[in-house]
Formats: structure tokens, sequence, C-alpha cells
């Protein structure tokens, strides 16, 4: 319907603004961060932040559950079965928070295992206390974000998380010129994600007034259904831990910890990357799981090969501008001392373009329950990820760790994952294939003057880099929308954009 559409073109577009925002924030902090705390303590945040995000792997893979049967729930205007999965959902939540706060306490004991430098263990512990305790706070309150996602509430929750980020930016800007160092960092994350916290609560109950606290809700049934659907979503989890999160552990046991700041340039452009296409198509999960219920088989083709044909064009765009101006880029921003971070770079972000081109299929497996074999897709290539990173690292440093991430991903994508997504949408595998290589026809035409430009004045300057970016958008999406859309598509997406606008058989829609 016209108000869903409506609702996720402005989720979208927010969460859009907001990657911007947050990313711009993040690309001047920092070469800050690092020049105010040093390679070798800014190494220490980098490596405590990839601990904390192992935390993540207690969540259990219950914020994907949630999301699919509030969404289901809501769908069916099933107001007591929401009430169950919310309820029943929170208190679990609030278990996996204590045992984060556990978990935590054990890591701090073991600083000085960790660390083999008394005088930084000395301030690990703290930092992991600290932040261990805003992520135990922070795991029932993910029941309510999973409550706003479920209503397409994506709006809400950008103008929410871009707030955070600007206080928490503000913040780390007063401690560090003021003086203080990292253990500082870590109270100013912890201080500034209350109010986020506190908003994620409010809003999720304004935006669904049938929500109802209260432990008579809590059903054992609800809870295994939950973690029969959160198990896989689990070991995807777990995957990703070592797809990602595990770069920063195998440089610094086979190097330094000066490698990993170098590694984490490349790393952090990636991080973006991904998230800028997660903010832009990563939407679609509840309107799958919407669609599913409905039992509405052709409006979920529908809507799977025009987001298939969107996230194409957006990732392969921004792929290529990361390669075109990544090394002059990095120069301006960090220094030429960090160029060897380039060729990571470009392998990371040559294996993430086969994932995120197919975000939508992701969002599909997720939103009609079908996600357990690409849970084990992505387990092995983790394994296998790992297991290149700790070969290749010895020989050819943080380029073989970027080459063991690429290969593996490469290869899981372009065959296995394709196969099954097909199977399970009841599509042709030929017939996704041809769409998607015309689609990439179009993307490698409309990319010939954005490469020429590229090629002629890209230079280590951020003024230059902007004008060169956005004449390059601007030839490129002219370019498909020239050549890339159909008639039918073009309708459903400008009625999504400019839903007052009147224009023929709009009723031709996308989704439902």
């Amino acid at each position: 319907m016209p108000s869903t559409l409506r609702r996720l073109a402005s989720g979208s577009a927010l969460r859009v603004v907001d990657f911007f925002a947050t990313a711009i924030i993040a690309f001047f902090m920092m070469p800050f961060m690092v020049r105010s705390l040093g390679d070798r303590m800014y190494g220490l945040w980098a490596v405590v932040g990839t601990f904390l995000g192992y935390y993540g792997l207690l969540d259990l893979g219950m914020s994907a559950a949630v999301i699919r049967h509030v969404a289901g729930a809501i769908g069916g205007k099933n107001d007591e079965e929401c009430n169950r999965v919310f309820n029943t959902s929170l208190i679990l939540y609030t278990g996996l928070g204590l045992a984060v706060l556990v978990v935590s306490g054990v890591l701090a004991g073991l600083s000085s295992v960790i660390s083999r430098n008394p005088e930084d263990a000395s301030v690990l512990w703290k930092i992991i206390l600290i932040l261990g305790i805003d992520a135990a706070v922070g795991f029932p309150i993910r029941t309510f974000g999973g409550v706003l996602r479920a209503q397409l509430r994506y709006d809400i929750m950008s103008i929410i998380d871009l707030l955070s980020t600007v206080l928490r930016s503000v913040l780390i800007v007063v401690v560090l010129t003021s003086g203080y160092k990292i253990l500082a960092l870590a109270w100013v994350t912890f201080l500034s994600t209350i109010p986020k916290k506190v908003l994620y609560v409010y809003f999720a109950k304004k935006n669904l007034p049938s929500l109802r606290l209260s432990r008579k809700y809590w059903r054992h049934g609800t809870a295994k259904v939950l973690f029969s659907y959160s198990s896989f979503a689990f070991i995807a989890q777990m995957a990703d831990q070592l797809r990602f999160n595990m770069d920063a552990f195998v440089i610094t046991a086979f190097l330094s910890l000066a490698s990993v700041t170098h590694y984490n340039v490349a790393a952090t452009l990636v991080h973006y990357f991904i998230g800028f296409v997660m903010a832009f198509m990563g939407i679609l999960q509840p309107l799958f799981s919407r669609q599913h219920g409905a039992g509405e088989k052709e409006a979920i083709k529908k809507t799977f090969f025009l987001a298939t044909k969107i996230s194409v064009w957006v990732s392969s765009f921004v792929g290529f501008g990361l390669i075109a101006w990544g090394k002059p880029f990095i120069e301006r921003w960090m220094g030429p001392d960090y160029l060897d971070s380039y060729p990571c770079l470009v392998f990371l972000v040559l294996g993430c373009l086969t994932a995120l081109w197919q975000t939508p299929s992701v969002d599909f497996l997720y939103g009609t329950s079908k996600h357990r074999l690409y849970a084990v897709f992505l387990l092995v290539e983790g394994i296998c990820n790992l297991s290149l990173s700790v070969v290749l690292v010895g020989r050819f440093g943080i380029v073989g760790v970027a080459f063991g991430t690429f290969l593996p991903m490469v290869l899981i994508k372009l065959t296995f994952q394709p196969l099954y997504v097909c199977r399970s949408i009841s599509i042709r595998y030929t017939e996704y294939v041809a769409a998607v290589a015309k689609t990439l026809a179009a993307v490698g035409l409309s990319l010939i003057i954005p490469g020429v430009i590229s090629f002629l004045y890209s230079v280590p300057d951020y003024r230059a880099l902007l004008v060169i970016g956005l004449a390059s958008a601007f030839f490129y999406f002219l370019a498909i929308g020239l050549c890339g859309l159909n008639g039918r598509e073009k309708r459903s997406i400008l009625q999504a954009v400019l839903p007052r606008l009147r224009l023929g058989n709009s009723r031709s829609r996308v989704t439902s």
C-alpha cells in the first residue's frame, strides 16, 4: 500500500542522512583521536571495540526474531500475539544483559592476561567494565528497537541515532582537548547512549499503543519459537564476527598494535561502505514478513527484483568511488604514511560488493524464516576467512589479512547463496542471473564518464574529491535512470518519493 511505500522511502532517506552525518563525523574524528591518543593507545581502543563487538553474539540472534514475529503479529492485527512476543523477548533480553555483566567482569579480571603491558592492563579493565555495563543495559532496549523496526519506523530511529552520535562526538572533542585520555572515551560512550535508550522506549510505546508491559504475557512456547528462529540468526552473527572482527586480533598477534591502526583505516572505510548500503537498502525484512504472511508471492518477487536492481546500482557506485578515490582520500585524510592501507581497501571493497549486491536476498531469507542454510554458508565463509588470514599475514602483512577476507566472500556470494535464494523464492536461477547481468551491464556503461573524470582529476584534496564525486554521481545516476528502469518501476519509485504525484497507472506497484 502507498503508506507503506512512503514510510519505507522516508525511513530509507533518513537512514542515509544519518549515515552520511555519522560518516562525516567519524572521518574527521578518527585522525583527531589518533593524534590525541597516539597509534598505540588508539590501537588499544580499536582492540577493545573488537572485544565489545563479540558481545553481539550474546544477542543469540534474538533481534532478528523479534522483528520477524512482531512484524507478523502487526500484519495479522493480533495485539495479543504482539504483546506475547514483546514481553517474552524483553524477559529473555534482561537475562542476556545479566550475562553480559558477568562476561564483562570476567574479561576485566583477565585484563593482565589480555595485555602484557601492565600500564595498558590497568586501563583496560576499567574500560571493559564501563562499556560492559553500557552494553548490558542496552540489551533489554533492543526489544523496543525491534518494535520500531517492525513498525517500519526507521525514520524515528535514524533521528535518535543521529542525535546520539552528535552528542557523543561533542563530548569526545571536549574531553580530549581538555587533556583527558582513553578512559574518558569509555565514560563518554556510556553517558551519550542514555538519552538514546530512553527515547527508544518512549517512541516504541507511542507508535504501538496496544503494547503492554506485563509478565503475564510470558509464554514458554513463544520463547521456544523465538529461539528456534534466533538460533540460526545467532550462527550468522557468529560468522560475521569471524568475517569482520577477527582481523584486529590476527594483526595484533602476528604484527603490532600500530599495524591494527593502519589496517583500521581501510576497515573503517569499508565499514561505512556496508553501513551506507544497509542504511539505504536494509529495511525490507519486515516488509517481506508481511508479504509472506499474506501469501503475496508475486508481490515478493516484484519487490525482490526491483530491490536487487537498486542494490546493485547503489553499491556498485559507492564501491567504484572507494577504489577510484580511496588512495587520494587516504593520503589527504590520514597522511602518506597510511597509504599501505589502500591495497587492503581494494580487496575488502571487491569482496563486499558481491555481498551488498544481494542485500535484498538476505532480507528475504530473514523475513520469511528461510535463513538457516544461509547462516551455515556464512559460518563456512568465516572459518575460511580466519584460516586464510592466519596463513597469509606472516608473508603479506595486513594485505594478506584483507585477501583472506576477500576470497571466501566472493566464492560464497557468487555460487551457493544465489542458488539457495532462487530456490527459496521460487524463481529460476537463469532468470535471476540474467536480471543481475543486465543490471551490471548498465552499471558498467554508466561508470564510463565517472571513470574518465576520476582518472583525470583525482587529487588528495577534499574539495576536488567532493566535486569529482558529485559530478560522477550526476552522470552515473542520470545514465541509470535513462536506461536502467522500465515504466512500471519508475512509477513505483516516484510514487514512493512523491506520494501526491498522479502517474497514470499509479496502482501498478511493487509492494503492497
